[in-house]
Order: structure tokens, then sequence, then C-alpha cells
């Protein structure tokens, strides 16, 4: 699927970008969708029960048609851009795609750079799923600025923005809400940390593609993307890619992401979560092979059901295995 697009993307480093940002305390929903783990009426655990909708905090934006969107979330003007199936036929899956870090001086719109760069209207019509993509904030860092997800949670504007998100697509589209992910890349990758640690009971699963956990930055005092266990059981896939894939370069290395992918797969494995690592050796970017199996991970799994790779992928991704406390999968 979409071989030709994914090739080009791949062979251009996929420009996805790199850090990501924070998060916030938990809000509690409004809505007969559930919230957190809860017994039966015998007062045995029903398994786990999925994440209430939240009131928005502000009027939604039309997510009716594919396209970029503006709002006000937590106070705050916010952009991103939705893609809607061009035939949808009935419940659609969702997903959220966290991009990464981009210059805002040559990407001024990221969500819709990455919408073009992937094929996500493609990826939507073949799934039948809505995907949103909603947008960072500007950051300044070591002299620059760019696109960057809040790690070190500052305020809980970009957890509003997602809850806020969520539940305005639920008010427009018929949603199948047990089959939604969330799939980010680099600092989008480590703002999924963020999002699977305070909001993991929305998800069915989660795909980091160079991201990690309890990454330290010097300037910052605590650790971007800190490590907490998702509240409900979350299979994870994550991805990352030797040596190389490093921020901003292998000279000066801000950001080791295969070390903090290592330490989010040991701690999610700890914790009993069912982890799929696959291992690169391409750098900083997401090869073809590995966005093809990022997407049928994204789109395979159901809230509350035991993944059907629990085992690992296969054969088809012998590059792959089932997590383990020591990773020991092969570069490739």
């Amino acid at each position: 699927m979409m071989t030709t697009q994914i090739g080009r993307v791949a062979a251009a480093g996929l420009w996805l970008g790199v850090l990501g940002c924070g998060a916030p305390e938990d809000k509690a929903g409004e809505d007969d969708t559930g919230g957190a783990d809860s017994g039966g009426a015998d007062g045995k655990d029903s398994g786990p029960t999925l994440r209430a909708l939240a009131t928005p905090s502000g009027d939604c934006p039309d997510l009716s048609a594919s396209g970029g969107f503006t709002m006000t979330s937590a106070g705050v003007e916010r952009a991103g851009t939705v893609v809607v199936p061009e035939a949808p036929e009935g419940p659609l899956k969702l997903m959220f795609f966290l991009h990464g870090l981009m210059d805002p001086g040559s990407t001024p719109d990221p969500t819709g750079a990455m919408v073009r760069g992937l094929a996500l209207q493609q990826v939507a019509n073949e799934n039948n799923a809505l995907i949103v993509l909603p947008q960072s904030g500007i950051m300044e860092l070591f002299g620059f600025r760019f696109f960057l997800w809040d790690l070190v949670v500052e305020t809980d504007g970009d957890l509003v923005l997602f809850d806020d998100l969520r539940a305005c697509a639920a008010e427009q589209h018929e949603l199948d809400l047990p089959a939604t992910s969330a799939f980010g890349f680099s600092g989008g990758a480590l703002f999924t940390t963020v999002l699977i640690r305070e909001r993991g009971d929305a998800f069915a699963a989660a795909v980091e593609a160079s991201g990690g956990a309890d990454i330290s930055v010097p300037i910052w005092t605590t650790p971007g993307a800190a490590y907490g266990s998702p509240p409900a059981p979350l299979p994870t896939l994550l991805m990352s890619g030797g040596e190389a894939d490093v921020w901003p370069d292998p000279s000066l290395t801000v950001v080791d992401f295969t070390a903090a992918t290592d330490t989010l797969e040991g701690k999610l494995v700890t914790d009993g979560h069912t982890v799929v690592r696959c291992r690169h050796s391409s750098g900083h970017t997401l090869p073809q092979r590995g966005y093809q199996l990022a997407l049928e991970w994204a789109f395979g799994h159901r809230f509350g059901e035991e993944s059907p790779w629990v085992d690992g992928p296969g054969e088809d991704a012998d590059w792959c295995a089932a997590g383990s406390a020591s990773p020991a999968a092969p570069a490739r």
C-alpha cells in the first residue's frame, strides 16, 4: 500500500522532525463512554473501561471534511488537519497522528505536510479511518524556533487539545472509539509517551517511531517524556534506527532515540503491556517497511482485546520481536 509515496518520503529522510512535548494532570471526562477501570455489578473486575469523552473546552471546529482547521482549546488558538474517508462505511476508526519537530519558517503547516508526504488521504480511505493531526505549539530551544510538543508538562494545553479533538470528532462522526490509536514520529513519538501515560485508556494501540521515555535535555530540570504506566493495557509498537538515531546529529547528541526507546520498552514490559520492538539501521527516519507495519499495528487492535501480535509480528517482519526488558532484537 502506498509504496511509491512512502518510498519517496523514506528516501528523503522522512523529514518528520525530532523532539516533542509534555503532559499535565488528568482531567475527568463527562460522558457515558466510561472512565477509569471499574468492577462489574457483582464486584468482580470486568476489565478495562474506555476513557470517557470530555466536554470540549471551546467551540468545536468543523471536522466534517478533509482539510485544515483552527479552534480555541484551553483558551488558546490551535490548529491542525483532519482527514476523512472519501466514502465512509459505518463507524470510523480513529487515529491521532503526532508530528515531530519542524521549522515554522520552512514548514509553516506541519500537519498538512504530513498528510501530503504520508499519503494519509489514501490511508484513511483504505482503513475507513478518521485521522486527526493536531499541531503543536512553537517553542524556542538552543536559539532556534520550532514546532514542539510540551514534553516537560509546563501546562495541560496539549492534553486538553487531545481531549477536545476526541470529543469533537465523536460529535461529528460515527466513530468506533474502541479502535482508536496514537501514532507519533520523533518529537511526536515522545509526546505519544506523554499521551499514553495520561490518556492511555483512550487507545487500543500506540506506535512510536524514534521516540522513547525519560530523555534529558540540558536546559530542562526534569526529564522530558517521563514514563508512567498507561492506565489500561496498551499494545505498543516501538521502532528505532540504530546508532545514528539521534538529535541533532551523532557529533553532538542531545537525544539518543535508540536508548530512549530501550528505556520505554523495558518499563512497558515490566508493567505488563504488550510490546513489539523493531530495529532498523536507517537512523532518524521511518523506512517504508516500518511505515507499513505501523499502519497495520495502529488499525489492527481494539481496546481491551489481546493483541494479535502478542508473540511478535512473524517472519514477514524478522527485524522485529516481542518486547523484552533486556532488548535483544537484531539490528537490520
